[in-house]
């Protein structure tokens, strides 16, 4: 069978190697343990520490120290940005290819780190914008019915946070196709709504994958977010190195070399 030049019908074609990206995140965290353990520890003491203070402001009780703590709570985000999009970047050198047409290099590798920044912030400014826009519309519906019928409020309720949990689902891969394929975000998006349409239950397998190896790295406290996270980073980026089921050479070269 001749693969389709269409860019949507291939992109639809793409199959999540799942059988492969453990061992080859393995493979990746045993090039540079340091580097990504580094990276995770920049990552979460930025987190943490602005979080800790923000949170120390706010209560303090002095106005000028409350908009003080708001004002790092809101920065929280964007800072840890840095460290988090450098460890998803180093992840992706760091996992082995195969031959073939996977041996390509991904082109995000030629952007540079502040050009994946801005992109990387777009993106999650998109993304929270979609996601507090959907709950304060699903709020409003559900406040309005709820007059009429405490059933139907309810009803639209638990569809929208439905609907809601399946968009951010379909979403799980949009950073990691920006970092990988160099997209900007409306196109990183639309490539992950359609690989996770395409992999529906391999992706809910990838989502216990990573909870799963988080939840074993939070029972370790730091230490062990220390290797859980990187290791999430790894996972992310290699399922972004999709084969297509008629590239023969893809699906030879599937197991790291």
């Amino acid at each position: 069978m001749a693969l389709s030049s269409d860019p949507d019908q291939a992109a639809s074609a793409e199959r999540l190697p799942l059988t492969t990206i453990i061992p080859r995140a393995w493979i990746g965290f045993g090039k540079a343990p340091w580097q990504c353990v580094g990276l995770t520890a920049l990552t979460l003491i930025v987190l943490t520490g602005l979080g800790v203070l923000a949170r120390d402001l706010q209560e303090s009780g002095q106005r000028g120290f409350e908009m003080t703590g708001n004002a790092l709570l809101v920065l929280t985000i964007p800072a840890s940005l840095g460290p988090l999009v450098s460890l998803l970047r180093l992840a992706d050198q760091l996992l082995p290819t195969g031959a073939g047409s996977e041996a390509e290099a991904s082109p995000g590798k030629g952007r540079p780190l502040r050009w994946l920044l801005r992109q990387t912030t777009a993106l999650v400014l998109l993304e929270g914008v979609v996601f507090i826009g959907g709950l304060n519309v699903i709020r409003i519906l559900s406040g309005l019915i709820a007059s009429h019928s405490g059933v139907l409020s309810t009803a639209v309720l638990l569809i929208g946070l439905l609907a809601l949990a399946a968009w951010a689902l379909s979403q799980i891969l949009a950073l990691p196709l920006l970092v990988h394929h160099g997209h900007r975000p409306l196109a990183a998006m639309e490539h992950s709504r359609k690989i996770v349409q395409a992999n529906r239950i391999k992706v809910l397998a990838l989502l216990g994958l990573l909870l799963g190896v988080n939840l074993i790295g939070l029972m370790g406290a730091c230490l062990g977010l220390l290797l859980s996270i990187p290791l999430s980073a790894l996972l992310l980026m290699a399922s972004c190195r999709t084969q297509t089921p008629w590239d023969r050479d893809s699906r030879r070269n599937m197991l790291p070399t």
